[in-house]
């Protein structure tokens, strides 16, 4: 468990300095930007996101997988040729038809934009597939590099735009681009020892791993496309209901909060992912159902007390942040959180699907959340405001990732009631030291003395957690020690 440790404390604390600016600058974006050019910007990202994930026809995750680290390079290879065959088609695409792309958008001008789309689809594709093999390699410092790389260079670029009279979603879409080439040529230099494994590549044994592993671009492609489409399903919707303004607000609410959330969960993920491969290959010793529930402990710990201090001061932590105008996503995080946090626990064990070979189910999964998503924000869309539509959406969520974690935690043999043992019992811990800040906001006090309380509130709670926990306390002194030895 201490080798685990170790490489999620390299993926997070080798991140976590590039994404708290990150987040610290989302402030001066909100300042600069409109939500009109932040809602274009999300559709756009959006639709990358979903090209990215069908680029690779899921055949990333095979990665992991092979005894072999020959078979491992030629699943590298295979992925970067469809990455690229996917961004050349969707270049033909963009250039043939970008005024039918935008009408089926439903937002103006923004095809004058979609020529960075394959751009951004190819090296985003190549940032996934390299990401699988440095982890497979537990070279996860690189990836950590890589990843600080990309939020610097992508927001000094978005903020460095408007100098140069560029105030417009192309500064937000250039930047983008740029974040993610950057972190590739990083990756890239730090993968150069491989050059060996990956001279031995041959397109006859591309072919036999495409075929060996069949079941990803079969079922698990779908599911994830699913899954990906899923999140960004609001973003079309908001703005074929309402506009492109209402996106802009729910983008902020979404990015603020999944960015440190994801920055987390993403660390875990990678690393549980490699940890639990090399259990089950049997090339490394350990207990999955221990690992399963340790890190499922983890992720309760960490993301608990932080979605309790979201539904409690949404707006007025929004409105304190961003601006008068942006209290509206405030209202949204409030909405979203609880989906939020389920997400969050789910996010990292999901892998579970890949290392049981249970696509087909990941599959039925994906596929009927999505059709229950888009029903929820199109009768919310056609019947009331955003927020009904944002309400029902949360709510599905909610009832999906419930039985998702359940179902998961079920396949590695853990008690579903000690599950919800877990959860309620931090909750319960969450809320209790959360009274003094609800008491405050019943009583309209001012929010600079509800800021003072949070504060203090804050280690109090993760103070509780690491008395109760030593494996966490480890993980935390760890983690700021790992912080000391970088300033």
């Amino acid at each position: 468990m201490s080798n685990f440790i170790a490489n999620v404390l390299k993926l997070v604390s080798g991140s976590v300095a590039s994404q708290v600016l990150g987040i610290l600058l989302v402030p001066l974006l909100t300042r600069i930007y409109s939500p009109d050019d932040l809602g274009v910007f999300q559709l756009f990202v959006s639709v990358s996101g979903i090209l990215v994930i069908f680029s690779t026809f899921s055949y990333q995750y095979a990665i992991m997988l092979p005894k072999t680290e020959e078979d491992s390079a030629n699943v590298v290879f295979l992925c970067s040729i469809l990455v690229t065959v996917i961004s050349l088609l969707t270049a033909v695409v963009v250039i043939i038809f970008p005024t039918e792309i935008e009408h089926i958008l439903n937002a103006p001008g923004t095809s004058k934009y979609l020529i960075y789309l394959p751009v951004i689809v190819f090296f985003n594709g190549l940032f996934f597939v390299q990401n699988y093999w440095l982890s497979r390699k537990i070279r996860f410092g690189i990836i950590a590099g890589s990843r600080v790389l990309n939020t610097l260079s992508t927001k000094v670029f978005q903020l460095a735009t408007p100098i140069l009279s560029v105030v417009s979603p192309l500064g937000l879409i250039a930047g983008y681009a740029i974040g993610y080439g950057f972190a590739d040529l990083f990756m890239l230099k730090g993968a150069k020892e491989d050059l060996k494994i990956f001279k031995k590549v041959s397109i006859k044994k591309m072919k036999e791993v495409a075929i060996q592993y069949k079941n990803f671009p079969l079922f698990s492609s779908w599911s994830t496309l699913a899954n990906t489409i899923s999140p960004q399903v609001p973003t079309f919707l908001l703005a074929y209901f309402y506009s492109t303004s209402v996106v802009g607000y729910f983008s902020i609410a979404n990015q603020v909060v999944n960015m440190p959330m994801g920055l987390i969960g993403t660390a875990i993920q990678q690393v549980f992912f490699q940890k639990i491969s090399e259990v089950k290959n049997g090339n490394e010793k350990g207990d999955m159902k221990i690992i399963v529930s340790e890190v499922y402990k983890k992720l309760i710990l960490i993301g608990i007390f932080p979605m309790i201090l979201l539904l409690i001061l949404g707006e007025e932590i929004f409105t304190f942040a961003f601006g008068e105008g942006w209290h509206v996503s405030g209202t949204y995080v409030k909405i979203l959180v609880p989906w939020i946090f389920l997400v969050f626990l789910s996010s990292p064990i999901s892998t579970l699907y890949s290392v049981f070979e249970k696509q087909k189910v990941w599959l039925t999964f994906s596929m009927i959340l999505l059709a229950s998503r888009v029903v929820a924000l199109v009768i919310g869309g056609m019947y009331g405001s955003p927020e009904l539509a944002l309400g029902l959406f949360s709510f599905t969520g909610v009832i999906f990732w419930l039985w998702n974690n359940a179902y998961l935690l079920n396949l590695v043999g853990i008690n579903r009631m000690e599950s919800v043992e877990i959860l309620v019992k931090y909750a319960a811990i969450g809320i209790a030291v959360s009274t003094p800040l609800i008491l405050l906001e019943v009583f309209s006090a001012n929010f600079y003395i509800i800021l003072l309380a949070t504060g203090i509130i804050t280690p109090i709670y993760y103070g509780l957690t690491l008395r109760d926990d030593p494996t966490f306390r480890r993980i935390f002194s760890a983690f700021l020690v790992n912080i000391k030895s970088k300033t």
